[in-house]
């Protein structure tokens, strides 16, 4: 869903994306065929997240992170020729090892392959991680070819399964210099013994990385405080069936633009496509109707998209959340969002974006959440974490039109997180998105956003209209979580 239309497309490869269901990566990261990590839907009944702090027996994970001893343990293997592995001593950087591991791959000795990994040996980790605590992994990587190849860090086995978190971050770099990268996670399960930190390597052809200081810890995380408070602000639908929602409150966008998405319907102010149900409730619904709307623009299908936009803010460092009943079937995307008050101004996606829950039609149990902010020094290039990212996606166990569910995000200059029910599903920590190079807006205020779409590839002659998204009160909780 995009703010402005023409301002470059929030999601133009959608129903490919979603259809492969592949990782979410940064827009600055190559795609890495087989050894890219494949998102699973996140199961609703999502873990508790016990404490932000590390037990006092916290300790390093990795068995030798830096090829500090002469036999550290690391392999690697390739479907595209060997891939040489390495003890390298004598670096220096911004940081106090003296030694790092090589892993590397000659141009004679490549050739076009589905995967490539590197894997480094973890204590214990049967027993070092525990659902609900909370991890950080890191490691300074040089690319001593500075080539823009791609390199990966999660974790799981040689064949990309037993894996603790689906948490994973990506890099890639034009010069030879030492970057760090870091992913804080939750952990979902234990881990099995053969549990290791895989490095994701180019699939094909010659690369040449280093790493030290490659580490997994438990970590002090910022996470939401729990408020024990009445909602600072509640938006109600309350009011006479038929009716529209409140002026005060809600924008009609319109129009048939496309909305960066080359969406297929056109928005009306009409009280057919958004209306109070007399309940307590919203109805937003998407129509087979040809209409001509406000940009000149005709459409055989109409429905409606409300911003709280100059009216209704939500202040960095609060919790929102709404009750909502979501369509499904082929072509419809039902989605409540949020973006940032200072879009119009420092452009999409620089002023943020929180998709809090989106749907799509064609794959009926599943709600998605997603995050969209700019490549640092690039404010119009969107690196997102996507459906694909762990978390990201939430396999309800049931259809989204089958009964109310709460979707609500948190959001603060330090962390994101996404819930379902109020139970966590994705968290995205801003020192993370900062050092995989994206700024972090999320520190400022945002606005909310309302809609169901009707998407690119949709069939128009088989399509099943109308679909009703039904909204009840939004809570807009200050200061943390009430939960």
């Amino acid at each position: 869903m995009r703010l402005i239309p023409g301002r470059g497309s929030r999601r133009t490869s959608v129903i490919v994306a979603l259809a492969a269901f592949t990782l979410a990566l940064p827009a600055s990261v190559a795609s890495i065929a087989a050894t890219s990590p494949t998102a699973k839907p996140y199961d609703a009944r999502a873990i508790t997240v016990t404490s932000g702090a590390p037990d006092a027996s916290s300790a390093e994970g990795v068995v030798d992170g830096s090829g500090a001893t002469t036999n550290p343990g690391w392999t690697a293997a390739s479907s595209a020729g060997p891939i040489a592995v390495r003890r390298v001593t004598g670096v220096s950087g911004p940081f106090t090892a003296k030694t790092a591991m090589e892993l590397s791959r000659t141009a004679t000795g490549s050739g076009t392959g589905g995967w490539a990994l590197g894997l480094a040996p973890l204590r214990s980790p049967q027993t070092f991680f525990a659902a609900g605590k909370v991890y950080r992994m890191e490691a300074w990587v040089r690319d001593t070819r500075a080539s823009g190849a791609s390199i990966g860090m999660l974790l799981a086995n040689g064949n990309y399964g037993h894996r603790p978190a689906d948490a994973a971050v990506y890099g890639k770099y034009t010069d030879a210099a030492w970057h760090l990268i870091t992913r804080t996670f939750v952990a979902t399960a234990p881990g099995w013994a053969d549990t290791s930190v895989y490095l994701a390597l180019p699939a094909s052809g010659a690369f040449s990385f280093q790493v030290t200081g490659l580490s997994v810890k438990q970590y002090a995380a910022a996470l939401p405080a729990k408020i024990d408070t009445t909602p600072e602000r509640l938006i109600s639908f309350a009011g006479k069936a038929g009716t529209a929602p409140s002026a005060a409150q809600w924008n009609h966008e319109t129009g048939g633009n496309g909305w960066g998405n080359e969406e297929l319907q056109t928005y009306t102010k009409s009280t057919d496509n958004a209306a109070l149900t007399g309940a307590g409730k919203l109805a937003l619904t998407a129509r087979r109707q040809t209409v001509r709307g406000t940009d000149g623009i005709t459409r055989d299908f109409t429905s409606a998209r409300l911003t709280t936009e100059g009216k209704v803010t939500v202040r960095a460092g609060s919790y929102v959340e709404a009750e909502i009943v979501a369509p499904v079937g082929a072509g419809v995307w039902p989605a409540f969002w949020t973006v940032g008050v200072n879009s119009r101004t420092v452009g999409w996606p620089a002023g943020g974006e929180l998709d809090i829950f989106e749907g799509w039609g064609a794959t009926p149990t599943l709600a998605h959440s997603a995050m969209h902010l700019a490549k640092a020094g690039a404010p119009k290039v969107d690196m997102p974490y996507g459906w694909g990212e762990a978390g990201g996606t939430t396999n309800l166990g049931e259809s989204l039109d089958a009964r109310p569910h709460r979707y609500g995000v948190y959001f603060d200059r330090n962390v994101v997180r996404f819930y379902i029910d109020r139970k966590p599903t994705m968290t995205v920590w801003a020192a993370d998105a900062i050092s995989a190079g994206r700024t972090w807006p999320f520190g400022g205020d945002q606005f909310l956003v309302l809609n169901v779409a009707v998407a690119k590839g949709t069939n128009p002659a088989t399509v099943s209209l109308p679909k009703t998204m039904t909204v009840g009160d939004i809570a807009v909780h200050e200061g943390g979580t009430p939960f």
